[in-house]
């Protein structure tokens, strides 16, 4: 690519452990941490045209499914259809303006932003000449954007919901249902395609700060990027190389963090105590807990879906907590014993969070597909506002986490070791 620069290494900052480290830019094996084990580049080189023809595909199969009818139901002589866009827009209905956001956006405005991205940041690596800073900022945008799309949660939330009324009514699939299957298929495949390492290592690499190399960059005033892991000085505003704010990086830390999650705990108390929908059936409104769900779906023979929910509704969330909040008290230890292992505790935590949404899911299909009146309709609770936002506070918990407190103690010691050899 003529954007590569003749150097042969880039120099960065680990993000889980502090460490600085050349990686080879022309490597293809993958390039991991000495340290910790953190993927830092390396690998096979992407290919463009076969990256653009992927996010073009999901591009349309994503505005297709948006139109198309997605699913069906009929009971007692009354059908009806739904939309993927009616599940933010019958929340709006019930005036759940936050819930309908969220719906919306996780599931089709930021998934179709980051395809945008792609196709504008591909595209651009097609041409010859350097980078300009609106790709840039679309290779930043796709690095932000990625935790936060949740069509393939959304998938298996809305087979959930079909399982949970299949009893009552029968469930017709309409051809927005297998488009959208597509859609989240290629959306994840395209996601794998989008290496960020590879994306920065095509970015000048050669005008870094002075750093040594094998040492913590904050032992030497130095701090990494939160996009393309570059050392920056302490005092630098944005990065020298991808132009993203240096805020962002100075944001992990145990205050925020702990701040975080007392406040996913105390919502938390909520969204179990109150019921997360009302049922409506021939005139008599039931409302339901998360629990009570859970054991609806049991009781009807549905174990499997039931054991989906009752991990990802409540054993998630909970245990997300309570891992965080050890992995905290052991960081301020500075034990030097099992980091790895803490740091891979930590990342699993950090990976299945999102799963949570679920029930969220759940809730915005139900109350877009059962809209018959009195004969059967399903009315948000006040509990799916409550859950969703723990779910994500405990993302941003995770977030700002400084899993860089895991080693600091073990460079520390190095140092003096080495000091005391001198």
């Amino acid at each position: 690519m003529a954007t590569l620069r003749a150097a042969t290494h880039n120099r960065v900052v680990c993000p889980d452990c502090d460490r600085v480290a050349d990686v080879p830019v022309t490597s293809a094996e993958p390039y991991t941490c000495p340290r910790c084990g953190h993927g830092l580049g390396g690998g096979k080189a992407v290919d463009e045209t076969t990256t653009l023809a992927l996010a073009l595909t999901a591009l349309i199969l994503a505005l297709v499914s948006l139109l198309l009818p997605f699913v069906g139901y009929s009971a007692n002589g009354v059908s009806q259809t739904m939309t993927l866009l009616d599940t933010s827009t019958e929340l709006l209905h019930f005036h759940e303006r936050l819930l309908a956001i969220l719906v919306l956006f996780t599931v089709w405005v930021i998934p179709v932003l980051y395809l945008l991205a792609v196709l504008w940041i591909f595209s651009r690596l097609l041409l010859p000449g350097a980078l300009g800073p609106v790709t840039l900022y679309f290779i930043r945008t796709v690095v932000q954007l990625r935790v936060w799309m949740m069509a393939d949660v959304f998938l298996l939330g809305a087979l959930v919901s079909l399982i949970k009324i299949s009893g009552l009514a029968a469930i017709d699939l309409d051809s927005g249902f297998y488009t959208f299957i597509g859609f989240v298929v290629v959306l994840l495949l395209t996601g794998d395609r989008v290496s960020r390492y590879q994306l920065w290592h095509r970015l000048p690499h050669d005008n870094a700060p002075p750093s040594q190399v094998g040492r913590d960059a904050t032992a030497q005033q130095r701090v990494g990027c939160v996009c393309c892991q570059a050392p920056n000085t302490l005092t630098a505003s944005r990065c020298w190389r991808c132009g993203e704010s240096m805020r962002l990086a100075r944001w992990r830390g145990w205050r925020l963090t702990t701040a975080l999650l007392i406040a996913a705990a105390l919502l938390l108390i909520p969204a179990h105590l109150l019921p997360v929908m009302e049922t409506t059936t021939l005139g008599r409104t039931q409302p339901n807990t998360i629990i009570g769900g859970v054991i609806e779906l049991w009781q009807s023979g549905d174990a499997p879906i039931a054991i989906i929910v009752f991990v990802a509704s409540l054993v998630i969330p909970v245990v997300k907590i309570l891992t965080l909040l050890v992995l905290l008290w052991l960081a301020e230890r500075r034990s030097e014993t099992r980091t790895k292992q803490r740091l891979w505790l930590y990342k699993v935590t950090d990976w299945i969070g999102r799963w949570s949404m679920i029930d969220i899911f759940v809730v915005a299909v139900l109350v877009a597909l059962v809209r018959s009146g009195q004969l059967m309709s399903v009315y948000p609770g006040n509990a799916a506002l409550a859950f969703a936002l723990t779910v994500i506070l405990t993302m941003l918990a995770a977030m700002t986490f400084d899993t860089r407190q895991f080693f600091r103690t073990i460079d520390r010691n190095q140092e003096q070791q080495e000091t005391a050899i001198e």
